[in-house]
């Protein structure tokens, strides 16, 4: 073949003309709307046993499997039944997968343009026929790279081939081949209109774009040939935020489709471990190395923790750490506004510079655009060769990709546009709500403490739309109003401390005079009953006398000893009955003075300890609130 460049006319069915293609001359603005009459033909019935019937009968996808949902964009008919016939190139025009990003342009490109796309998706076909090597399929087919002379054998043996790496035996085609390749495609949910007079005429002009298509949709489909390499099938993946690299960006699409395929061969075990493997790896990556079950056990773990935490400081806060609390809750809560202060700053740098960079891909959008309407002006108006274009076709999708990636960045910088918006208002609805609450605690702080502390907060709400300079001065106006309240309530507290030593230094006074005494009427109490036991032993006596005088007349003399002696012992039980009422007199009277110094000196304590139990009950009562209030403000934000 001679090297030398030929200059090809341009042929007439190339040109955009809107009207549909007929051997009929008919003026180029007239559009039937009439359907065509059935046309019988002398001709044989079609191969693979297919019977005669008008094309209007196989429009549209005419089999319905039961229980398969179809698409509907394969099973859309018109709203008018008899325009489908009639003229079935002003049908919805096919689009690849590539293009529906740019669905919402309703400009419709040219038959040429069109021509051209599906001449690039036929080179992606035998691209991969050139790999998959089926050795049913003639080596100079596949050499000569061109859909136009493809047979129906050699169609069938290419679809046979994709649904059989698609789906393994799931997928058979036998003598009436058309069915079964509709029913396959149905249930693959195919994006693209496929009929019947497609399937029969696989070559023809009229069918060869939407066949290519469907081909180019089942390669995308199939798994990649055994001796592909992984540069010319890896597409270019977009880095996801929620992917930690790119490795793995490339591990999870590549997951993806082999689970879509243990999927489609009904394996849903190895389904399962696959996604089961997927998810261990984004976990691990997120992680440093810990599995799923791993990091369910670190969680339960740290709950665990946090309400042992929680149990311990809610039963171990003595009185002594609350307002050490409350101080170290107040600077949390400074500090944490700071932090969100110099958030709200850095988000809001970063949105200026987010709209700076939408609005210059805006403007490289649009000149792109400008430049496609302008190589499209200059291809209407010009002769090429088929090198010529060949290369600008490359050229033309190389620009769409480009256009399509630019339009997907454009798109993201909108949405991470519109969240910083909400996360900027969401941190300056956090800001109000917080001082609120601030000022609403400090006030009722300082309505609780005004008996003992005068305490004249400093109004925060001025503040809520201040800037942030201002308003970190005014909270070091109130940390420092703070530390003057914590202060006097530490001089309080040790006032309290320093009046409850005095009275129980008192009391320990009044237990030690009272010890003596209570030892004393002990040994009094001993005496007593000494005393007792003397008189009842000379009671005893006295009676062994009264039996001897009477038994004994004749010791008259003895007898009147006795009697003096038993006078003289009277005399002495008298005066020791005296004694001893005198002794019971003075430990009635001792008791009874000593046991009104105790209850006076008792009732005394009892009223300065009740007194003093309620203020420091009060005072707790006081802390617990402003604990309380301070801690609920951290948990809602």
């Amino acid at each position: 073949m001679s090297s030398k460049k030929r200059t090809l006319p341009r042929r007439t069915q190339e040109f955009d003309v809107s009207v549909p293609q007929s051997s009929v001359k008919k003026p180029p603005n007239r559009v039937s709307r009439i359907a065509q009459p059935i046309r019988k033909s002398s001709k044989p019935s079609g191969l693979f046993g297919e019977n005669r019937r008008s094309r209007s009968m196989d429009r549209g996808l005419n089999l319905i499997v039961p229980g398969v949902s179809v698409p509907s964009t394969a099973t859309k008919k018109s709203l008018n039944p008899r325009s489908s016939s009639a003229t079935p190139q002003l049908r919805t025009p096919l689009r690849s997968v590539g293009l529906y990003a740019n669905s919402g342009n309703t400009d419709i490109a040219p038959s040429t343009v069109e021509r051209e796309r599906f001449t690039a998706e036929g080179y992606k076909v035998f691209e991969y026929l050139a790999q998959a090597e089926i050795p049913e399929l003639a080596q100079d087919f596949i050499e000569r790279g061109t859909l136009r002379s493809m047979s129906m054998k050699q169609f069938l043996i290419i679809v046979a081939h994709l649904l059989r790496q698609i789906g393994g035996s799931r997928y058979k085609i036998g003598s009436n081949f058309i069915e079964d390749i509709m029913r396959a495609v149905t249930e693959l949910q195919c994006p693209f209109t496929v009929n019947k007079s497609m399937l029969k005429t696989p070559s023809a002009p009229h069918s060869l774009g939407q066949i290519t298509l469907m081909l180019t949709w089942l390669i995308q489909l199939a798994p990649h040939p055994p001796g592909a390499s992984e540069t010319e099938w890896a597409p270019t993946y977009m880095q996801a935020e929620e992917f930690p690299t790119a490795d793995f960006t490339r591990f999870f699409f590549q997951s993806a489709i082999d689970s879509f395929h243990l999927w489609n061969l009904k394996r849903e075990e190895e389904f399962g471990a696959k996604v089961d493997a997927m998810v261990d790896q984004l976990v691990a990556c997120r992680t440093d190395g810990l599995t799923v079950s791993q990091v369910q056990q670190r969680t339960e773990q740290i709950k665990q923790q946090l309400d042992a935490f929680g149990t311990e400081q809610g039963t171990g806060q003595t009185r002594d750490h609350s307002l050490d609390g409350v101080q170290r809750e107040v600077a949390e809560r400074q500090r944490e506004q700071h932090r969100l202060t110099e958030e709200v700053k850095q988000l809001t740098k970063e949105l200026g510079k987010c709209e700076q960079q939408y609005h210059r891909r805006q403007k490289e959008y649009y000149e792109c655009e400008n430049a496609i309407r302008r190589l499209e002006q200059e291809l209407a108006s010009q002769q090429l060769t088929v090198e010529e274009r060949d290369e600008i076709h490359r050229s033309m999708a190389l620009t769409k990709n480009l256009i399509t990636a630019k339009q997907n960045a454009v798109m993201r910088l909108q949405e991470t546009s519109s969240d910083l918006q909400i996360q900027l208002s969401h941190l300056i609805k956090h800001k109000i709500n917080g001082l609120s609450e601030l000022n609403t605690q400090l006030h009722n702080w300082a309505n609780a403490l005004r008996p003992d502390i005068q305490f004249q907060p400093f109004d925060i709400n001025c503040l809520l739309e201040s800037q942030p300079a201002e308003l970190a001065q005014a909270l070091t106006m109130v940390e420092r109003q703070l530390s003057v309240v914590f202060q006097q309530c530490r001089d309080l507290y040790r006032k309290f401390s320093e009046e409850k030593s005095l009275l129980e230094s008192k009391l320990a006074d009044a237990l030690l005079i009272l010890h003596p005494l209570e030892v004393r009427v002990t040994e009094l109490k001993k005496r007593l009953e000494k005393l007792q036991k003397e008189r009842d032993q000379i009671t005893q006596a006295l009676g062994e006398l009264a039996s001897r005088s009477n038994a004994a007349e004749a010791k008259r003399e003895q007898e009147q000893e006795l009697r003096r002696a038993i006078e003289s012992t009277k005399e002495e039980l008298a005066r020791n009955k005296k004694a001893i009422e005198k002794l019971d007199h003075d430990k009635q009277q001792v008791m009874r003075d000593c046991l009104e110094r105790c209850r006076v000196a008792q009732e005394r304590k009892e009223r300065k300890l009740a007194a003093f139990r309620e203020y420091v009950e009060s005072c707790e009562a006081i802390m617990e609130k402003v604990v309380d209030s301070l801690g609920a403000g951290p948990v809602q934000q």
